[in-house]
């Protein structure tokens, strides 16, 4: 029986820089047309975008996955910096994505206090972004006066879609909360 050892030489980490985060599966696949072209209308488009997680993990990759699309995005961990953040803004933003479930203020109670707000900022588009899913869920973000509802993980074709509705000239429709996949 032949074995064959394998040797591995010491090394001197000592100056070695981390190595960035394997990216995730669904960067590696190819974009579909569909996607292709809601990117393109993105990065055409921009604007300013507030992601509110108290994940750093999913704030930070929500994030990226709207700057690589074009948009300039604001970051708030809670939403207690969310309704702060809304309020202090010198422009106001052309959308909220929020997630949901939140220690302290979550993302019920901030968009109940955005939207008791006065002036353009009350109406600013909120996109729920949760990890609930049934419908009660869904509907205590309609309540709340959430626009839409894209269910996590974080996928960047429905968000953009979510996105393109809301930020379209005559995209929304009164308020009415869409979400982008049927509840199960």
């Amino acid at each position: 029986m032949n074995h064959t050892i394998l040797h591995r030489q010491p090394q001197d980490d000592s100056h070695a820089e981390a190595a960035p985060p394997a990216a995730p599966a669904s960067s590696a696949v190819t974009p579909s047309p569909a996607e292709d072209q809601l990117i393109a209308w993105a990065t055409a488009r921009g604007g300013r975008l507030l992601v509110v997680d108290d994940s750093p993990t999913n704030r930070l990759l929500t994030a990226a996955l709207m700057r690589k699309a074009g948009f300039t995005v604001d970051t708030a961990d809670g939403g207690a910096e969310a309704i702060t953040t809304v309020t202090m803004a010198e422009t106001p933003y052309d959308a909220v994505l929020m997630d949901v479930a939140m220690p302290e203020v979550d993302g019920i109670a901030a968009t109940l206090a955005i939207r008791a707000m006065t002036g353009p900022r009350a109406a600013v588009p909120i996109i729920a972004v949760t990890a609930h899913g049934f419908a009660e869920d869904r509907d205590r973000c309609v309540f709340a006066g959430m626009n839409d509802y894209v269910p996590k993980p974080v996928r960047r074709p429905e968000l953009l879609a979510a996105l393109k509705r809301w930020l379209e000239p005559g995209g929304s429709d009164g308020g009415t909360v869409r979400r982008t996949i049927p509840v199960p």
